[in-house]
Protein backbone atom coordinates (compact mmCIF):
# COMPACT_ATOMS: atom_id res chain seq x y z
CA UNK A 1 0.00 0.00 0.00
CA UNK A 2 0.83 3.65 -0.40
CA UNK A 3 0.95 6.22 1.70
CA UNK A 4 1.70 10.49 1.42
CA UNK A 5 2.82 11.83 4.42
CA UNK A 6 1.66 15.52 4.19
CA UNK A 7 4.18 18.38 6.67
CA UNK A 8 6.22 14.88 7.44
CA UNK A 9 9.36 16.88 8.79
CA UNK A 10 11.54 14.80 10.35
CA UNK A 11 9.41 11.45 9.61
CA UNK A 12 7.88 10.05 12.91
CA UNK A 13 4.82 8.99 11.04
CA UNK A 14 6.19 7.55 7.99
CA UNK A 15 8.51 5.41 10.21
CA UNK A 16 5.67 3.95 11.35
CA UNK A 17 4.15 3.29 8.24
CA UNK A 18 7.28 2.15 6.56
CA UNK A 19 8.04 -0.32 9.38
CA UNK A 20 4.61 -1.77 8.83
CA UNK A 21 5.22 -2.34 5.07
CA UNK A 22 3.80 0.85 3.49
CA UNK A 23 5.33 2.77 0.71
CA UNK A 24 5.84 6.07 2.09
CA UNK A 25 5.95 9.67 -0.09
CA UNK A 26 6.75 12.73 2.48
CA UNK A 27 6.11 15.98 1.46
CA UNK A 28 7.19 19.36 3.32
CA UNK A 29 8.63 22.55 3.06
CA UNK A 30 11.78 21.69 5.15
CA UNK A 31 15.03 21.73 3.27
CA UNK A 32 16.10 19.13 5.47
CA UNK A 33 13.43 16.46 5.18
CA UNK A 34 14.26 14.65 1.74
CA UNK A 35 17.74 14.21 3.31
CA UNK A 36 16.86 12.27 6.21
CA UNK A 37 14.16 10.33 4.15
CA UNK A 38 17.30 9.50 2.59
CA UNK A 39 19.70 8.91 5.46
CA UNK A 40 17.05 6.95 6.96
CA UNK A 41 15.61 4.60 3.83
CA UNK A 42 11.71 5.95 4.44
CA UNK A 43 11.23 6.45 0.99
CA UNK A 44 10.82 9.16 -1.47
CA UNK A 45 9.79 12.63 0.10
CA UNK A 46 9.29 15.47 -2.07
CA UNK A 47 10.25 19.57 -0.62
CA UNK A 48 7.01 21.36 -1.50
CA UNK A 49 5.25 24.32 -0.39
CA UNK A 50 1.90 23.46 0.33
CA UNK A 51 0.45 26.41 0.07
CA UNK A 52 0.92 26.40 -3.61
CA UNK A 53 -0.18 23.25 -5.01
CA UNK A 54 -1.12 19.66 -4.02
CA UNK A 55 0.57 16.23 -4.52
CA UNK A 56 -0.05 14.21 -6.84
CA UNK A 57 -0.34 10.67 -8.07
CA UNK A 58 -2.60 7.74 -6.29
CA UNK A 59 -2.21 6.67 -2.71
CA UNK A 60 -4.50 4.21 0.02
CA UNK A 61 -3.40 5.99 2.82
CA UNK A 62 -2.81 10.12 3.13
CA UNK A 63 -1.35 11.13 6.32
CA UNK A 64 0.24 14.22 8.19
CA UNK A 65 0.35 16.94 11.43
CA UNK A 66 -0.28 20.38 9.34
CA UNK A 67 1.43 22.98 11.30
CA UNK A 68 0.08 22.99 15.53
CA UNK A 69 0.91 26.68 15.92
CA UNK A 70 -2.51 28.25 15.30
CA UNK A 71 -3.65 25.83 18.68
CA UNK A 72 -0.60 25.82 20.71
CA UNK A 73 -1.17 27.13 24.02
CA UNK A 74 2.71 28.65 23.83
CA UNK A 75 1.56 30.33 21.21
CA UNK A 76 -0.15 33.55 22.94
CA UNK A 77 -0.57 36.02 19.54
CA UNK A 78 -2.40 35.05 16.41
CA UNK A 79 -4.10 32.47 17.37
CA UNK A 80 -6.72 29.50 15.24
CA UNK A 81 -7.74 31.65 11.82
CA UNK A 82 -5.57 34.58 12.64
CA UNK A 83 -2.06 32.43 12.69
CA UNK A 84 -0.77 32.19 8.98
CA UNK A 85 -0.18 28.40 9.06
CA UNK A 86 -4.26 28.08 9.90
CA UNK A 87 -4.55 27.90 6.01
CA UNK A 88 -2.57 24.58 5.90
CA UNK A 89 -5.28 22.69 7.84
CA UNK A 90 -7.71 22.85 4.67
CA UNK A 91 -4.57 22.21 2.38
CA UNK A 92 -4.27 18.56 4.22
CA UNK A 93 -8.31 18.33 3.60
CA UNK A 94 -7.95 19.41 -0.20
CA UNK A 95 -5.43 16.42 -0.64
CA UNK A 96 -7.83 14.20 0.97
CA UNK A 97 -10.94 15.10 -1.15
CA UNK A 98 -8.65 15.94 -4.36
CA UNK A 99 -6.67 11.94 -3.87
CA UNK A 100 -9.64 10.20 -2.69
CA UNK A 101 -7.37 8.04 -0.79
CA UNK A 102 -8.93 4.88 0.91
CA UNK A 103 -8.24 6.28 4.33
CA UNK A 104 -6.77 9.43 5.99
CA UNK A 105 -4.73 10.35 9.20
CA UNK A 106 -4.43 13.83 11.07
CA UNK A 107 -2.37 14.62 14.04
CA UNK A 108 -2.78 17.83 15.80
CA UNK A 109 -2.91 19.21 19.38
CA UNK A 110 -6.27 18.58 21.45
CA UNK A 111 -7.46 22.26 21.29
CA UNK A 112 -7.51 21.67 17.80
CA UNK A 113 -10.80 19.49 18.22
CA UNK A 114 -13.20 22.54 19.35
CA UNK A 115 -12.09 24.81 16.21
CA UNK A 116 -14.99 25.95 14.19
CA UNK A 117 -13.58 25.57 10.90
CA UNK A 118 -11.61 22.33 11.99
CA UNK A 119 -15.56 21.26 12.86
CA UNK A 120 -16.72 22.53 9.02
CA UNK A 121 -13.76 20.69 7.15
CA UNK A 122 -14.77 17.25 8.38
CA UNK A 123 -18.22 17.64 7.46
CA UNK A 124 -16.96 18.52 4.06
CA UNK A 125 -15.20 15.01 3.83
CA UNK A 126 -17.94 13.44 5.38
CA UNK A 127 -20.49 14.70 2.63
CA UNK A 128 -17.29 12.70 0.41
CA UNK A 129 -17.87 9.52 1.37
CA UNK A 130 -15.89 9.08 4.51
CA UNK A 131 -16.75 8.12 8.21
CA UNK A 132 -14.98 10.45 10.40
CA UNK A 133 -13.97 10.07 14.02
CA UNK A 134 -11.49 11.88 16.52
CA UNK A 135 -10.05 11.11 19.33
CA UNK A 136 -6.93 11.98 21.41
CA UNK A 137 -3.64 9.37 22.62
CA UNK A 138 -0.98 8.76 24.65
CA UNK A 139 2.55 7.79 23.59
CA UNK A 140 2.70 6.31 26.63
CA UNK A 141 0.24 3.72 26.08
CA UNK A 142 1.91 2.77 23.02
CA UNK A 143 5.97 2.40 23.58
CA UNK A 144 7.23 5.92 23.81
CA UNK A 145 8.52 7.38 27.40
CA UNK A 146 6.28 10.40 27.08
CA UNK A 147 3.34 11.64 28.20
CA UNK A 148 2.57 13.09 25.22
CA UNK A 149 -1.24 13.31 24.20
CA UNK A 150 -2.40 14.00 20.59
CA UNK A 151 -5.74 14.40 18.53
CA UNK A 152 -5.77 11.92 16.04
CA UNK A 153 -8.68 12.33 13.17
CA UNK A 154 -8.88 9.10 10.76
CA UNK A 155 -11.65 8.96 8.05
CA UNK A 156 -12.24 5.71 5.86
CA UNK A 157 -14.43 6.38 2.54
CA UNK A 158 -17.46 4.05 1.20
CA UNK A 159 -16.00 0.81 3.51
CA UNK A 160 -19.35 0.65 5.43
CA UNK A 161 -17.22 0.68 8.56
CA UNK A 162 -17.73 3.36 11.39
CA UNK A 163 -14.37 5.43 11.98
CA UNK A 164 -14.69 4.63 15.62
CA UNK A 165 -13.31 1.00 15.05
CA UNK A 166 -10.02 2.48 14.53
CA UNK A 167 -9.95 3.69 18.12
CA UNK A 168 -11.29 0.48 19.48
CA UNK A 169 -8.52 -1.76 17.68
CA UNK A 170 -6.17 1.10 18.55
CA UNK A 171 -6.71 0.46 22.54
CA UNK A 172 -6.15 -3.20 21.99
CA UNK A 173 -2.71 -2.65 21.39
CA UNK A 174 -2.16 -0.54 24.68
CA UNK A 175 0.65 -1.94 26.21
CA UNK A 176 2.92 -1.88 29.28
CA UNK A 177 4.60 1.79 29.00
CA UNK A 178 8.80 1.97 29.43
CA UNK A 179 10.48 4.64 31.65
CA UNK A 180 12.57 7.24 31.11
CA UNK A 181 15.48 5.05 31.97
CA UNK A 182 14.75 2.12 29.86
CA UNK A 183 14.66 4.87 27.06
CA UNK A 184 17.92 6.75 27.77
CA UNK A 185 19.84 4.92 30.01
CA UNK A 186 22.02 3.22 28.12
CA UNK A 187 23.52 6.22 26.73
CA UNK A 188 24.77 7.23 29.62
CA UNK A 189 28.51 5.67 29.10
CA UNK A 190 28.80 7.55 26.19
CA UNK A 191 31.03 10.26 25.98
CA UNK A 192 28.93 13.57 23.83
CA UNK A 193 29.17 12.81 19.89
CA UNK A 194 30.37 8.85 20.47
CA UNK A 195 26.82 7.97 19.45
CA UNK A 196 24.91 9.77 16.44
CA UNK A 197 22.93 12.89 17.77
CA UNK A 198 24.01 12.23 21.14
CA UNK A 199 24.68 15.94 21.07
CA UNK A 200 23.66 18.61 23.42
CA UNK A 201 23.94 22.62 23.92
CA UNK A 202 26.85 23.73 26.38
CA UNK A 203 24.06 26.03 28.35
CA UNK A 204 25.76 28.27 31.10
CA UNK A 205 22.58 29.61 32.59
CA UNK A 206 20.94 26.56 33.70
CA UNK A 207 21.88 27.42 37.68
CA UNK A 208 19.90 30.46 37.12
CA UNK A 209 16.59 28.54 36.92
CA UNK A 210 16.61 26.03 39.52
CA UNK A 211 13.51 27.67 40.84
CA UNK A 212 12.05 26.57 37.18
CA UNK A 213 12.65 23.19 37.61
CA UNK A 214 11.52 22.52 41.47
CA UNK A 215 8.02 24.14 40.40
CA UNK A 216 7.80 22.83 36.35
CA UNK A 217 7.38 26.64 35.55
CA UNK A 218 7.38 27.65 32.19
CA UNK A 219 7.74 23.68 31.14
CA UNK A 220 11.07 23.03 33.04
CA UNK A 221 11.80 19.95 34.32
CA UNK A 222 14.86 17.34 35.04
CA UNK A 223 13.45 14.02 34.70
CA UNK A 224 13.36 10.86 36.49
CA UNK A 225 15.00 7.50 35.74
CA UNK A 226 11.96 5.71 36.97
CA UNK A 227 9.24 7.95 35.45
CA UNK A 228 7.74 9.37 32.33
CA UNK A 229 8.82 12.77 30.17
CA UNK A 230 6.56 15.17 30.06
CA UNK A 231 5.14 16.54 26.20
CA UNK A 232 8.08 18.90 26.09
CA UNK A 233 8.85 21.11 22.71
CA UNK A 234 12.93 22.38 21.33
CA UNK A 235 15.04 21.63 24.29
CA UNK A 236 17.45 24.53 23.15
CA UNK A 237 14.48 26.72 24.66
CA UNK A 238 12.56 25.00 27.28
CA UNK A 239 15.70 23.00 29.20
CA UNK A 240 14.61 19.70 29.72
CA UNK A 241 17.41 18.52 32.32
CA UNK A 242 18.82 14.46 32.28
CA UNK A 243 17.65 12.61 35.12
CA UNK A 244 21.16 12.44 36.62
CA UNK A 245 22.31 16.19 35.76
CA UNK A 246 24.52 17.75 37.72
CA UNK A 247 25.07 14.02 39.86
CA UNK A 248 28.60 13.57 41.03
CA UNK A 249 30.71 13.56 37.94
CA UNK A 250 28.00 13.68 35.83
CA UNK A 251 27.21 17.09 33.93
CA UNK A 252 24.48 19.59 34.52
CA UNK A 253 22.92 18.92 31.33
CA UNK A 254 19.92 19.31 29.09
CA UNK A 255 19.05 15.93 27.14
CA UNK A 256 20.72 15.03 23.74
CA UNK A 257 18.94 14.93 20.74
CA UNK A 258 19.63 11.27 20.89
CA UNK A 259 18.26 11.22 24.35
CA UNK A 260 14.85 12.80 23.10
CA UNK A 261 14.79 10.80 20.46
CA UNK A 262 14.39 7.20 22.24
CA UNK A 263 12.10 8.97 24.85
CA UNK A 264 9.80 9.52 21.78
CA UNK A 265 10.26 6.14 19.96
CA UNK A 266 12.39 7.05 17.35
CA UNK A 267 14.31 3.45 16.23
CA UNK A 268 18.21 3.38 17.49
CA UNK A 269 19.30 3.32 13.95
CA UNK A 270 17.73 6.41 13.45
CA UNK A 271 19.59 9.62 12.55
CA UNK A 272 20.03 13.02 11.38
CA UNK A 273 22.27 13.83 8.01
CA UNK A 274 25.39 15.15 8.93
CA UNK A 275 25.59 19.48 9.13
CA UNK A 276 22.15 20.21 10.73
CA UNK A 277 22.52 22.41 14.27
CA UNK A 278 20.95 21.15 17.24
CA UNK A 279 18.34 23.68 17.33
CA UNK A 280 16.17 22.41 14.35
CA UNK A 281 17.22 18.51 14.88
CA UNK A 282 15.62 19.35 19.32
CA UNK A 283 12.50 21.14 16.90
CA UNK A 284 11.71 18.69 14.52
CA UNK A 285 11.90 15.40 17.39
CA UNK A 286 9.35 18.10 19.42
CA UNK A 287 7.18 18.36 16.33
CA UNK A 288 7.34 14.57 15.25
CA UNK A 289 4.87 11.78 16.01
CA UNK A 290 6.36 8.74 17.58
CA UNK A 291 7.13 6.55 15.50
CA UNK A 292 6.82 3.65 17.37
CA UNK A 293 3.08 4.80 17.98
CA UNK A 294 2.72 5.58 14.22
CA UNK A 295 3.70 1.77 14.00
CA UNK A 296 0.34 0.75 15.62
CA UNK A 297 -1.61 2.87 13.76
CA UNK A 298 -0.84 1.76 10.16
CA UNK A 299 -1.11 -1.51 11.24
CA UNK A 300 -4.90 -0.89 12.04
CA UNK A 301 -5.50 1.17 9.02
CA UNK A 302 -3.94 -1.74 6.53
CA UNK A 303 -6.10 -4.24 8.69
CA UNK A 304 -9.36 -2.18 8.40
CA UNK A 305 -8.42 -1.43 4.65
CA UNK A 306 -7.77 -5.18 3.78
CA UNK A 307 -10.55 -6.38 5.63
CA UNK A 308 -12.98 -4.71 3.37
CA UNK A 309 -11.19 -6.05 0.04
CA UNK A 310 -10.70 -2.55 -1.26
CA UNK A 311 -7.61 -2.77 -2.50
Amino acid sequence: MRALDLFCGAGGLSLGFRDDGFSVTGADINQYSADIFSTNDIGECIEADLTLGSVPGTFDVVMGGPPCRPWSSINTRKRGSLHPDYRLLERFFDHVIELRPHAFLMENVPPMGSDEGFRSLIKKVKREGYSVASQSLKYLDFGAATKRRRLFTVGFRDFGLDAKDFFIRMDRLKEQPITVGQAIEKYEGYAEGKVPDHEWPHLNTIDRYREYYDSGKYGWSKLEYDGYAPSFGNIMKTYILHPRAGEGNFPLRVLSVRETMEIMGFPADFRFPAGMGLSIRYQMVANAVSPIAAQKMARVIREMIESRKYI
